[in-house]
């Protein structure tokens, strides 16, 4: 099985996403945390997909004016992609500048769950 791209990791994010708010009805807090530890074992595997899924879960929660501790912590080490095809090239470019303006709104408020951030340094290992 060849690696996942990512654009595949975005799409595969977005989804699950979508699908823990429609079919779970989890609130978009909620939504993020299962989104993220359904990705844990592929973002563990390629530095691609886990920077593919760190930059669209914040997305996601930024969008809805929030931003989990454990994803606004790790910002740093989400900017550091490369060899990516043409196309990846220019979603991830779009990716970064969307997340760069949502952060430097700055209209969020930080989710603080100290017993979460550290399951998820445990998941991430």
């Amino acid at each position: 099985m060849s690696e996942i791209s990512y654009l595949e990791a975005k799409e595969l994010t977005l989804e699950d996403y979508e699908d823990f708010i429609e079919d779970e009805e989890f609130s978009p807090s909620q939504a993020i945390a299962a989104t993220f530890e359904h990705s844990v074992l592929m973002m563990k595997k390629s530095h691609k997909v886990y920077v593919s899924v760190m930059i669209n879960l914040s997305i996601l929660s930024l969008k809805e004016n929030f931003m989990p501790d454990y994803l606004l912590e790790r910002q740093e080490n989400l900017f550091k992609l490369e060899g990516l095809n043409e196309e990846e090239q220019s979603a991830y470019n779009w990716d970064i500048n969307a997340l760069n303006q949502l952060l430097s709104n700055q209209n969020f408020e930080i989710d603080k769950d100290e017993e979460y951030r550290l399951r998820v340094n445990m998941l991430l290992g």
